[in-house]
């Protein structure tokens, strides 16, 4: 993989046969832009799963090589650099980044921890009131704020992350730890059962951007009944006939048929031999729930599994827990949609930008995309999506990971990709 360059940053990826081999492809090219122990202080890592095991070994030999002391990152079932994604084999993101002096603030403040197990935060809810981190924010005030967050920790990350937005009034960004194996972040040691990352202040500009990666496939609907994880009602109907009437009219539009000409239920809509092969999938996990996080902005929501139906009842069950009186609506997710939405966002933030700045001459990015979007039936699609950034956004230093859960204004999202710019 090249070496990606800019003004402050410097970018590359590698996959190998083992951690030392890969290690040292990712650590040559970035050497070779390392003119002086002070031209580099924040590096980003991210660690595949099949690497999880060597973290310590890997950020020991990154930190020494490098001579750079702070670092964020993660393990991922897959990692992502500038036009590359690397899944489900052994692989190394790394960005070095040369940021102002007390323009960033890595937490937590252990400087001690060290991988024993790799060290562990039982106490992850006191993490923002560490001497160290309450110094830095009473003389800066940190606009964005980077998380990794073990989805296995005994601390709820999603808690955590409201007290870090309450706490800091940041702009939080991010995703959560996917693997098949040890669920380590990196914040200056190698960690677990956290929440981690780095605070940024307002001096350092940035700009960031959500891609939903779904289409909505039917209007908003009200939940007039409800019990915990299931929907029993909708509109004051069962659940379930709903959402078959909004599959028919799907099929009927991807066909050029009328809603009408399917007739029967979701089983036998998924057995009958009038629907071509290529739109069975709709029935087999492409449908998804969507919560709105406000009914004025319905762009913005997060998406959820159904997890199971239950025909006698006319009910759905998802995986998020549901009130009566809220509002879903279901998405289709598939490689078409994912790549639309992904352009429209990534060009209109290149215009935004544009708008602002006069220019747009990003000097870096951290992309967080989900794991489903990485791990698709077909493999082409995580270079797809990959491609896609590089086209629009630019040849820049990039780094990232597929994530377990994407962090995007303190919310924990699913199916998303997460992209922050340096200017």
């Amino acid at each position: 993989m090249p070496l990606f360059t800019s003004t402050s940053f410097a970018s590359t990826s590698a996959s190998g046969t083992d951690w030392r081999d890969t290690s040292k492809k990712v650590l040559e090219q970035l050497e070779s832009v390392r003119h002086n122990p002070d031209s580099f202080n924040l590096g980003f890592l991210y660690i595949s799963d099949h690497l999880a095991e060597d973290a310590t070994s890997i950020f020991n030999l990154f930190k020494s090589v490098l001579k750079i002391d702070n670092w964020v990152g993660s393990v991922g079932m897959g990692v992502i650099g500038c036009g590359k994604s690397y899944i489900d084999m052994p692989a190394i993101s790394a960005m070095v980044g040369k940021f102002p002096e007390d323009s960033f603030c890595v937490f937590p403040a252990d400087e001690d921890a060290q991988d024993s197990e790799a060290s562990s935060d039982d106490d992850a809810d006191e993490l923002s009131f560490q001497e160290n981190i309450k110094a830095w924010l009473a003389s800066n005030t940190p606009m964005l704020t980077l998380v990794h967050g073990d989805p296995m920790a005994i601390h709820d990350p999603q808690t955590f992350m409201r007290e870090l937005e309450n706490t800091t009034n940041s702009f939080l960004v991010g995703g959560l730890t996917s693997s098949r194996s040890k669920h380590y972040q990196i914040a200056n040691a190698v960690r677990h059962n956290a929440v981690s990352g780095v605070f940024f202040a307002d001096s350092v500009p940035v700009a960031t951007t959500l891609s939903q990666g779904c289409a909505p496939i039917s209007e908003l609907h009200t939940i007039t009944k409800s019990d915990e994880f299931t929907i029993l009602e909708l509109n004051d109907r069962r659940a379930l006939d709903v959402f078959q009437d909004d599959l028919r009219v799907l099929a009927a539009k991807k066909l050029g048929k009328k809603p009408e000409e399917f007739i029967g239920d979701l089983k036998s809509m998924e057995a009958s031999d009038y629907i071509p092969k290529e739109f069975k999938s709709l029935f087999k996990g492409q449908v998804h729930v969507a919560l709105p996080f406000s009914q004025s902005d319905q762009k913005d929501y997060m998406v959820r599994n159904i997890t199971g139906i239950d025909p006698d009842e006319g009910s759905i069950s998802i995986s998020e827990n549901v009130m009566t009186g809220g509002h879903i609506t279901f998405v289709e997710r598939d490689e078409q949609s994912v790549a639309a939405d992904l352009s429209r966002t990534l060009v209109t933030l290149r215009k935004r930008i544009q708008a602002e700045r006069g220019c747009f001459e990003p000097k870096a990015a951290l992309y967080v995309s989900c794991v489903a979007r990485g791990f698709s039936e077909k493999t082409s699609n995580s270079e797809d999506e990959m491609h896609l950034i590089k086209d629009i956004i630019g040849d820049i230093p990039l780094t990232g990971f597929y994530a377990g859960g994407e962090i995007n204004n303190a919310r924990l999202y699913g199916y998303t990709g997460v992209l922050t710019l340096f200017f």
